[in-house]
């Protein structure tokens, strides 16, 4: 007798970040900031209160599929001056990305038809599936010039096709 399929494996995994609480000393002696309370340390906001990061695949001799989303939550920078405060809201941010793939060394089949698919590895992925970019805005509702979606996220969706050879 032959050896039987398989079943394939099926894996899933959830995430979620809750942040009680983010604060940074810059001095010692100073003023601590909060950075889900409206400070921030770089460009990007201050810290998600609640992050979540989902995963999901599917592999099979040699084929297989992985799916990952990511959300952030939005957040909120209080900054300008006293006399002049500016607020800028960074929206929250949920992205997708997809992977296909074939391990054609691992499809026996094919690698007696065609030997040189030995060691081969062929990869699809699709990252930010969705195209989605946060949208910073002002008091306003104005999207300041600095944080126009296409500086923070120059590339959006991207696809991507992979070959591995390994030569034995």
């Amino acid at each position: 007798g032959g050896r039987g399929q398989g079943g394939g494996r099926v894996q899933f995994a959830l995430y979620h970040t809750w942040r009680f609480t983010d604060r940074v000393l810059v001095a010692e002696g100073g003023p601590s900031l909060n950075l889900l309370d409206g400070d921030a340390i770089g460009n990007n906001g201050g810290s998600a209160r609640h992050s979540l990061e989902a995963q999901a695949g599917y592999s099979n001799n040699g084929l297989g599929a992985r799916l990952s989303a990511n959300y952030a939550a939005g957040t909120r920078v209080d900054g300008g001056t006293a006399a002049a405060p500016e607020t800028l809201n960074f929206g929250g941010l949920a992205t997708a990305n997809v992977r296909l793939f074939a391990d054609l060394g691992q499809r026996l089949e094919w690698v007696k038809a065609r030997p040189w698919l030995r060691g081969m590895r062929v990869t699809l992925s699709v990252d930010n599936v969705f195209n989605t970019r946060q949208r910073v805005t002002d008091a306003s509702g104005a999207v300041p010039n600095t944080y126009q979606p296409d500086y923070l996220d120059p590339l959006g969706r991207t696809v991507r096709l992979s070959v591995r050879k390994l030569f034995f």
